[in-house]
C-alpha cells in the first residue's frame, strides 16, 4: 500500500513539472515596432458547426520596463467582438484580449481586430479566420 501511494504522489509531481515546463515553453511573437509580444498574432479556428462557441484569448506580454496601456480596440466587422483588459500593464505581465466571432454567420470568415495601444500610433492587428458550416439546429 505504502508503495502505491509514493508512486502515485510520483506521478503527481511528475504531471506538475510537466505542465509548468510547458507553460514556461510558451512561444511569444514579438510585434515589430513595439516592446510587446504576443501568444498568436493569427488564430485559426478550423472548421465547425454553425452556433458553436468561437472565441479565442490572445495574450499581450509587456517587454517594455514602461507600463503598456490598451486604449482602444475596432474590428473590421460587427460580427467579431473583443473584450479586453483595461488596467496598465507592469514590465513583464500580460494583458488579454479575447475575442468572440458570431457563429450564426455560415461559411469561410477571416476578421482582423486592431489594438491601440500606449506604446504606438499604430495599432496591433491580430487576425482570426475559420469556416462555419451550416446545421439544422442551434446547440
Amino acid at each position: 500500500m505504502k508503495n502505491r501511494s509514493k508512486f502515485s504522489i510520483l506521478i503527481a509531481a511528475m504531471a506538475i513539472l510537466i505542465g509548468a515546463s510547458s507553460a514556461q515553453a510558451q512561444e511569444w511573437h514579438p510585434v515589430k515596432g513595439m516592446n510587446v509580444s504576443l501568444n498568436e498574432l493569427n488564430h485559426d479556428f478550423g472548421t465547425h458547426p454553425q452556433y458553436t462557441k468561437t472565441e479565442f484569448e490572445f495574450l499581450i506580454r509587456n517587454d517594455s520596463t514602461e507600463t503598456f496601456v490598451i486604449k482602444n480596440i475596432t474590428t473590421s466587422c460587427g460580427c467579431t467582438t473583443p473584450t479586453y483588459s483595461k488596467r496598465p500593464v507592469k514590465s513583464g505581465k500580460t494583458a488579454t484580449v479575447k475575442v468572440a466571432y458570431d457563429a450564426s454567420r455560415i461559411g469561410i470568415f477571416s476578421k482582423t481586430i486592431y489594438v491601440y495601444t500606449n506604446f504606438s500610433t499604430e495599432p496591433i492587428e491580430l487576425n482570426i479566420n475559420g469556416t462555419m458550416e451550416e446545421t439544422d439546429k442551434k446547440e
